[in-house]
């Protein structure tokens, strides 16, 4: 079975000219963002050096001294001993300046910003084709508890401050330019950056996986109405829906048939809430919750392997948390949040990956956090609980009942 790695290995010297961008490129750069760029790439600043090179008004670097400066600053034993899903990135980045697709891509653009008080993570990322085209990949949930936190806060939140920086990030790179780019443009450049005004013309695609796949739907739907003409395509990678709100609204309303959505067949998180949009399914070399590793992802030359529908395991899960979800009010649902987050977080560990390796370990320390809750923290997490628990034993006691034929 063949992942995105053996995609770069059999395909990455095929250029656009010959195959075009594809579902598989999406995932692969979407995965690229996971890769901590902190003084590798620029960022959006305006004012660096004017015989810089640029593109699109912003500085950018060549993706060949983007791993050179990479692996200078990390090494192997420290990528290996990293328990996140998303360790073995800087190999899909090294393997991105080895061949004609994506060897003479520039890279820019690159923000980070990890906030407590905001509630707030927020990564991206753009990458410039040798198609003439840009591709924005926001990255999806990191290591912290915060970023973490901020996913649960879309079963209450119809804008997260993560979402809300995500729009401004489009905004900025891509706000106050000739928007006469776009599809039509996208389909009639040649290979190559072109003249000064085709790079002011540019077509834009936007992706991102897990959390980044909502944050580039979400982004694509409220940026500026002369950017989102400029967007040819959308690319969600098992990322979760939205409050049916957000589906309702305009933008998102008219970004909806650029939205192209990949979930694996035993996905928890694509799933979940509302979306409107297809999801294709596909395999998985994993089970369960680790199929959202993107690295599990099977890939036949240039496209994914289509599953025929979702697993009854997933389809269970998503009705028995929606069961949960929507028996809570809104509020209900931020202080279900608030209590679980503030247990994890008083415990001292800041990251779910210190928290998972500490395993039993970490119980001593969930149990003096809970000791130092007030009474008010207590019973909200009581509550909590209790209704998780009621509604999945509802739920489960539901379906077996119908199931055997009692109702």
């Amino acid at each position: 079975m063949a992942n995105m790695l053996d995609y770069l290995d059999w395909r990455g010297d095929i250029p656009f000219s010959a195959d075009p961008f594809n579902e598989v490129d999406s995932l692969v750069l979407s995965e690229a963002a996971y890769v901590d760029f902190e003084g590798i790439v620029p960022g959006l600043e305006e004012g660096a050096p004017t015989d810089s090179p640029h593109r699109g008004g912003i500085p950018v670097v060549r993706i060949a001294d983007v791993v050179r400066r990479f692996w200078e600053l990390h090494n192997e034993a420290e990528i290996q001993n990293s328990g996140t899903l998303y360790k073995l990135a800087p190999y899909v980045l090294d393997k991105l300046c080895t061949g004609a697709r994506f060897g003479d891509m520039m890279v820019g653009g690159y923000v980070n910003t990890v906030s407590q008080e905001k509630n707030e993570q927020m990564s991206a990322i753009t990458f410039f084709l040798s198609d003439g085209s840009a591709f924005t990949a926001f990255r999806g949930t990191d290591d912290t508890l915060i970023g973490w936190k901020e996913d649960f806060t879309f079963s209450f939140m119809k804008e997260t401050e993560g979402q809300k920086s995500a729009v401004n990030y489009l905004n900025r790179l891509y706000g106050g330019r000739n928007c006469g780019g776009g599809r039509e443009a996208l389909e009639g450049k040649a290979a190559g950056h072109g003249t000064e005004q085709e790079e002011a013309d540019f077509p834009v695609r936007v992706g991102g996986h897990s959390k980044g796949g909502n944050f580039a739907v979400f982004a694509a739907s409220f940026c500026d109405k002369a950017v989102r003409d400029r967007i040819v395509r959308v690319y969600t990678n098992d990322g979760p829906g939205f409050l049916e709100e957000v589906t309702e609204t305009e933008g998102y309303l008219e970004i909806l048939p650029r939205i192209n959505s990949v979930i694996p067949e035993e996905s928890l998180f694509g799933v979940l809430l509302t979306s409107r949009y297809y999801h294709k399914m596909v395999r998985s070399s994993e089970k369960g919750i680790w199929q959202h590793d993107a690295l599990s992802w099977q890939i036949m030359r240039n496209h994914f392997e289509e599953a025929d529908e979702l697993s009854e395991g997933s389809t269970l899960m998503k009705r028995a948390i929606e069961a949960w979800v929507y028996g809570m009010t809104p509020e209900e649902r931020r202080d279900a949040v608030d209590s679980i987050f503030t247990l994890l977080e008083d415990t001292g560990m800041e990251n779910v990956s210190e928290i998972a390796a500490e395993q039993f370990r970490s119980i001593p320390d969930l149990l003096r956090a809970y000791k130092n809750l007030d009474t008010s923290e207590k019973h909200k997490l009581h509550e909590t609980l209790g209704s998780l628990f009621k509604s999945g034993a509802s739920f489960i006691s539901g379906e077996i009942q119908e199931r055997i034929g009692i109702r």
